[in-house]
């Protein structure tokens, strides 16, 4: 294509004239890569082509058994916590994906895709359902069986038409965390509650509790999977929150099986081997288990640290083993579990809290995540995102990361663990004393102190007396920022306070009341009189110092603006990100007009400048990482003269 502009364009006898404003930006996903996996499934019919999805409405696919992976970005539902993968039997091209949404009690549904993953639709009868299993009927594979929070459904025609086949109401039958279907017979199936196992043997005409305390089940033990024996049905294995169990007579008598340690028991997920029939893997909150003699004993094979969410065998790669896990992404071993390692390339699924690209340093970027791995919530990458390593410090959750304007090789990080500070670019770290309150946002002084905002305060830190000190008290404090100027800045319930005087003396200017909550505060580095203010419901701007407030609105909607971002070098660019939509926007003059330049970037919330490369721009994801834009110059009408 970039060949045959060339020949027209030779062909009219003018030349093309790059403009910035219309110019193509693309994405790449760079990382960190990682992050919770929530369920695997793998083709039956082809051992490499193995699905992944996360919590936060995501698919992604691998074709080389689990090595890489890509986002299907057709599969776009935000907020829907992918609880079952399932590929057909029969048709490799129809997949199925039931959820829950995070959010809603009663949202959720089931999806299906009917050519291999580029486009979906939501089955007509699972919408609304908090659907939380699903299972193919290996003896007539046109019959699924979804469990959700209200019940158990039937479809006997791959998912056209569902009918409930649990009674209405009952207090037992609900909470449905796990489905297992007889090998020889849809009639006969297994569910598993927050409570106790149930049975019907009649297609759901009729039901028997399964299991209880009676027939060696603990009580109010909340059943995460059910295996049924393909060779001998009345072998059933299942896993819960006391640990595994075993029946050999259907379901109606269990022996607990006690080997592994008491406090890894809360078994969430079981696997076996297809022809080995004393192999069996349990998945546990303190990472994977294998037994080889069918419980007797059981061994660790995984870190302890691991919180293993997922199993996915097949049968033609009996020996390669890949786990989904709440902290650390995808783990694969090639030799039957005696070995494994983490293989993400492609796959992040981090809800990304902090962003900050060294402004000194091409190519240095740091990124704080919320619920950090096993290796910590903080990443630094030396090459743009190439490759990331952890910072050396296993905090909990990162909140945010500032640079100081002083001295660059000068941050500071605040995690749900408290504040730190490092001197040597995040080499070291050293714990702030405790503030009593929570801290909601960082600053630093003109004098090259941090300021600490809470909801009731602004607290600067004196290093040399190791102590906090209060510079004003309030409510509702939101936001704070400091200018150029030194000005310092509070975006707060209503209003925006300002003192010139670093804090000694505070003057208040009303907010309208329609801006909606303030979630960032920004001072024109140009122009002290320019300012902005993201909010719940938009973009505010005042030309006089925050006397009068416009909306920005020449191309940008009514967003949830969490982000405001100004090119170091050209101030007239900036960036927002609408927390909304996940969008990401760019202006050229200040503000006047917007108009938006993400592509295929997930549930954008952070953004920020490449100050080393004015064509590049970075967006971080609320569950799928870091992207790296790239800004490409596109042919525009203009025409020279030869």
């Amino acid at each position: 294509m970039r060949r045959g502009l060339v020949g027209i364009l030779l062909l009219v006898g003018s030349v093309a004239v790059a403009d910035d404003r219309e110019a193509h930006w693309s994405w790449t996903l760079i990382g960190p890569f990682g992050g919770e996996a929530r369920r695997l499934a793998v083709d039956p019919r082809d051992p490499r082509r193995i699905f992944v999805g996360t919590c936060d409405g995501r698919l992604y696919l691998s074709e080389d058994g689990g090595e890489k992976w890509r986002a299907l970005p057709e599969f776009h539902y935000p907020g829907l916590c992918v609880s079952a993968i399932l590929v057909d039997a029969e048709d490799s091209r129809t997949i199925y994906v039931g959820g829950w949404h995070v959010f809603a009690e009663n949202g959720g549904g089931i999806y299906r895709s009917r050519d291999g993953g580029r486009t979906w639709a939501l089955l007509p009868g699972t919408d609304g359902h908090a659907v939380r299993a699903l299972a193919q009927a290996p003896s007539d594979p046109r019959v699924l069986i979804f469990g959700a929070l209200d019940g158990v459904f039937r479809s006997d025609d791959r998912g056209e038409s569902w009918r409930r086949i649990s009674p209405v109401g009952d207090p037992e039958i609900r909470n449905i965390e796990s489905v297992a279907i007889h090998p020889r017979s849809d009639q006969v199936l297994y569910v598993g509650t927050w409570h106790l196992p149930w049975k019907t043997t009649d297609g759901g005409r009729t039901w028997v509790k399964a299991g209880s305390r009676a027939t060696g089940i603990l009580d109010d033990s909340e059943i995460f999977s059910i295996l049924i024996d393909e060779r001998d049905p009345e072998l059933i294995w299942l896993s819960a929150c006391t640990g595994v169990y075993r029946s050999t007579n259907g379901g109606r008598s269990w022996v607990r099986l006690t080997a592994i340690p008491s406090r890894s028991r809360r078994v969430l997920v079981l696997a076996r081997p297809v022809g080995q029939a004393l192999v069996l893997f349990a998945g546990t909150t303190e990472g994977l288990w294998r037994t080889g003699d069918g419980g007797a004993t059981w061994r660790l094979i995984t870190n302890r640290r691991l919180t293993v969410q997922d199993i996915a065998l097949h049968p033609q790669e009996p020996q390669r083993i890949l786990i989904a896990t709440e902290e650390a992404g995808i783990w694969i071993s090639s030799d039957g579990g005696a070995t494994f390692r983490p293989s993400n390339q492609g796959f992040s699924s981090w809800v990304i809290s902090g962003l900050l690209v060294d402004r000194d340093i091409s190519g240095r970027i740091y990124c704080g995540v919320m619920k950090g791995g096993i290796e910590g919530s903080l990443f630094i990458s030396e090459d743009g995102g190439m490759s990331w390593r952890p910072s050396g410090r296993v905090f909990g959750s990162v909140r945010m990361i500032l640079q100081s304007r002083r001295e660059g090789r000068r941050l500071w990080v605040l995690t749900d663990m408290g504040l730190f500070i490092s001197d040597d670019r995040g080499d070291s770290w050293r714990r702030v004393p405790h503030l009593p309150e929570e801290i909601r946002q960082l600053a630093e002084a003109r004098d090259g102190k941090v300021l600490a905002l809470t909801a009731s305060g602004l607290f600067r830190y004196d290093e040399g007396q190791g102590r906090w000190e209060r510079v004003h008290s309030g409510t509702d404090l939101a936001a704070v920022h400091v200018g150029r100027t030194g000005r310092i800045w509070i975006g707060a319930e209503g209003r925006l306070l300002v003192s010139t005087d670093g804090g000694a003396s505070w003057m208040a200017r009303e907010l309208p009341r329609h801006l909606g909550r303030v979630h960032v505060v920004l001072e024109h580095p140009e122009d002290p009189e320019l300012l902005f203010v993201g909010t719940s419901w938009g973009l505010y701007r005042s030309r006089n110092g925050g006397r009068d407030w416009e909306r920005c609105a020449h191309g940008l909607p009514h967003a949830d603006i969490t982000a405001i971002a100004v090119r170091p070098e050209e101030p007239r660019e900036m960036l927002v990100a609408d927390y909304r939509t996940g969008a990401v926007y760019l202006s050229f003059d200040r503000g006047e007009t917007w108009r938006r330049i993400d592509q295929a970037v997930w549930r954008a919330w952070i953004v920020a400048f490449d100050p080393h490369d004015r064509d590049r721009v970075f967006a971080a994801s609320t569950g799928g990482g870091i992207y790296a834009g790239m800004r490409r110059a596109q042919a525009v009408g203009r025409k020279q003269s030869p």
